[in-house]
């Protein structure tokens, strides 16, 4: 079992923070970023608000001032334009300008658009104007009434009379919005200060929510690496908390799901193993059966082909011979019944010599005496020089490598009767023109290796019927001598079968 995630390895990994700046650099950017972004939105909004409000408040103030100060100047200017006083009204004029630095120019001009007096310079065209005409109050006054004589009997009233003069004002708005500009800095700041100390806190909260996310990715990767006895203490509360107990208990019921589960592979690998040996077991106790299956028969074989041998072809060759002294006495006699014995004595000996023959070919089949003389080598080069004979429409040539050994028993009888069952299939389903048949010992004598080609029709080898003896034949003698067997064949490009038989028998003990 591995140990737990204890407070030295948290202490060592905090330590080792700064190598393993990516994973915590995240952290931090996403927790800032949720601490900034509010307060930044609010610093803009706020202060943009407060700039376009100050703004408009700014331009509404100017305009309200612009249109009272041109009100007032029409309305006291009257006096110095009926009076001809214009050094008193510019000297008013220029007092009110040192006084308010919003007004650019005031122009005050009589009935005849003649200037009586004039302060200021400003033609901007952003300048805000503003024009009232100066007009000459009529007073209202009953001379005949007696009451009038009294201070408080008489009444006098006002109307606007003839236009006799205009002033003209001009406004900028510069000192206002300085002034509006200075509020919405002063605004903005404090909006800034409340924005630091909302990301202060929010940073705040983030240092201490950093550490717990940090050693919940850190668990997460050993249960990704496989590592599932990590054991996260629990000391957060609320999500945080839920959090690590939830990856507690992942990381718990991942490690017992593992154990099962290991426990589930190993007991499957042992019984695979086991079935794999028992596998191996009967795969080489079937091919010492085979073998010794084969080797019983060819010992059958040779036991026939020795009787065959010993017992009938002797006899055949004393029937002979006496069948032959009949036909030679015969011969010197006279008479019909003398030639009749003579005819069937000829017959005997031309039928037991046919016998005979045929018992010889029965031998040769049972047990070929040319392995035991000539070798592997010198039986296939009679076995291809007769199939030459018998079937002169198929071309077939042995090759043997350099350095083949003399081989002689089993291993070579085993070898004689696979080439000569290739050989038969050959001539029974390729319709061939030429077989090669080569020889090599590849393996420093330890195997041979034997390929019959044919430039035959071909077949497609995943559809092999099942029923085809011959292959099946073949593969069990393969198998029975501890051997391989290989075909390669397409349709049209003729049939290669390759075999591998140990030089050393199965059931035969290394010397």
């Amino acid at each position: 079992m591995k140990p737990e995630v204890s407070t030295a390895r948290s202490a060592e990994a905090r330590s080792a923070w700064p190598v393993r700046w990516p994973f915590p650099w995240s952290i931090t950017t996403r927790l800032v970023m949720i601490a900034c972004v509010p307060a930044v939105l609010m610093f803009v909004v706020i202060t943009a608000a407060l700039y376009v409000i100050g703004k408009d408040d700014a331009i509404r103030a100017v305009r309200d001032r612009g249109e009272l100060i041109a009100l007032s100047l029409a309305q006291t200017g009257q006096y110095g334009l009926v009076s001809g006083n214009g050094a008193s009204l510019e000297r008013s004029i220029r007092r009110l300008l040192e006084s308010d630095h919003s007004i650019e120019s005031i122009q005050l001009t009589d009935a005849g658009g003649h200037v009586v007096a004039s302060v200021g310079a400003g033609n901007r065209p952003d300048s805000l104007v503003f024009v009232k005409d100066v007009r000459a109050d009529v007073f209202t006054i009953d001379l005949l009434d007696n009451s009038s004589a009294s201070p408080h009997g008489g009444e006098s009233t006002t109307r606007e009379g003839r236009v006799i003069g205009k002033v003209t004002v001009r406004m900028t708005s510069d000192t206002i919005m300085q002034e509006w500009f200075r509020r919405v800095a002063y605004g903005a700041g404090a909006v800034l200060l409340a924005a630091c100390v909302s990301v202060v806190a929010g940073l705040t909260l983030a240092q201490r929510l950093r550490e717990p996310l940090r050693e919940a990715m850190g668990a997460l990767r050993e249960i990704r690496q496989g590592r599932y006895e990590v054991r996260l203490p629990a000391r957060a509360s609320g999500e945080i908390g839920e959090l690590q107990a939830t990856i507690n208990e992942m990381a718990q019921g991942l490690s017992e799901w593992g154990e099962k589960l290991q426990l589930t592979v190993d007991q499957r690998t042992a019984d695979l193993q086991d079935a794999v040996a028992k596998a191996h077991t009967a795969d080489a106790e079937r091919g010492r059966l085979l073998a010794r299956s084969n080797k019983q028969l060819e010992d059958e074989r040779k036991r026939i082909a020795v009787e065959i041998h010993d017992h009938l072809n002797a006899s055949l060759i004393g029937l002979r011979s006496k069948a032959q002294h009949i036909a030679d006495v015969s011969a010197g006699m006279e008479g019909g019944p003398a030639r009749e014995v003579n005819a069937t004595a000829t017959e005997i000996t031309s039928t037991i010599a046919r016998l005979y023959q045929n018992a010889r070919d029965l031998i040769k089949q049972l047990r070929p005496e040319v392995i035991d003389v000539l070798g592997l080598t010198g039986a296939l080069q009679e076995m291809t020089r007769e199939y030459n004979q018998l079937v002169p429409v198929i071309r077939f040539v042995l090759h043997v490598s350099p350095g083949f050994p003399p081989l002689r028993g089993q291993v070579a009888i085993v070898a004689y009767r696979l080439v000569q069952e290739a050989l038969s299939n050959v001539v029974k389903h390729s319709s061939a023109s030429r077989v090669e048949v080569s020889l090599a010992a590849p393996d420093a004598m330890a195997e041979i290796l034997i390929a019959v080609l044919d430039d035959g029709v071909g077949f497609d080898p995943s559809k092999i019927a099942s029923g085809s003896l011959g292959l099946a034949g073949m593969r069990e003698r393969v198998a029975g001598a501890g051997g391989r067997m290989r075909i390669r064949s397409k349709l049209g490009r003729g049939t290669r079968v390759t075999f591998r038989l140990p030089v050393l028998e199965p059931d035969e003990p290394p010397r």
